[in-house]
């Protein structure tokens, strides 16, 4: 296997750099570059099975070497700084990512995940949802399973239900997805993006909601699906909806 960097620290560089030829020898440095005009010549020249990749260049964000790359034949590791934005963006497209600064372990870590990762279509998939992410305001999240990776839009999701460490998500065109992640991992991402937990088992995206029945504690989404919704939570999701 080959790998690049392009990273504009050289210190970040030599650190990689350092980590891989102490523990991986069958994988061979090919070069580094600093911007995305010297990457994308890096890259063409070298023909990597890896890059690791820095979000933030001096020139511009490393995501714009991916436009010249629609169809990449290499797989990338991600390193970023700390951003809300930009952690979101590869949890969403189920991607892995190296948050500066980095240990050993992790480098090490996310070296074994590529390797492993032995379905290009797969990763296709994921490259394009996180690019989609970056550039736009309707975000798309990656829902994998045994059988599928489905590429599902945030706001097509009406509710996911909880059964213990599975998640079944429920869209507007009746979709119903199973997926081995807790609902708490789904309210992290999701809360941001007005999804509200009413119940133990329920979170809801408040755009979906059509009424609310007080009396009843239930609340009424698209498609006309009733859940209820928890004493615990009642008073919180009045205050929320009041909000809006």
């Amino acid at each position: 296997m080959k790998y690049v960097i392009i990273e504009d620290d050289q210190n970040t560089v030599k650190i990689i750099a350092n980590i891989i030829s102490e523990n991986f020898s069958e994988i061979s440095f090919k070069g580094n570059a600093s911007s995305i005009s010297n990457g994308i010549q890096l890259i063409k020249n070298t023909n990597p099975d890896v890059i690791f990749l820095d979000v933030n260049l001096d020139d511009g964000e490393g995501f714009e070497i991916l436009k010249s790359f629609p169809s990449p034949n290499f797989k990338i590791i991600f390193i970023t700084s700390y951003s809300k934005y930009a952690i979101e963006a590869f949890k969403f497209s189920a991607l892995d990512f190296v948050l500066k600064p980095f240990t050993p372990t992790e480098i090490i870590n996310a070296i074994r995940k590529v390797i492993k990762e032995n379905s290009n279509t797969n990763y296709l998939e994921k490259i394009s949802t996180l690019y989609h992410n970056h550039i736009s305001n309707n975000k798309k999240i990656i829902l994998s399973n045994s059988e599928n990776i489905h590429v599902v839009t945030i706001d097509d999701i009406i509710y996911a239900e909880s059964d213990n460490s599975y998640t079944t998500i429920f869209t507007k065109n009746g979709e119903k997805i199973l997926v081995s992640k807790s609902l708490k991992s789904f309210e992290e991402k999701l809360t941001p993006y007005l999804f509200f937990r009413i119940h133990q088992k329920f979170l809801i995206n408040l755009k979906c909601i059509k009424r609310y029945h007080k009396k009843n504690d239930e609340i009424i989404l698209l498609n006309n699906i009733t859940l209820a919704v928890s004493k615990g939570k009642k008073e919180s999701l009045i205050h929320f909806l009041k909000s809006l």
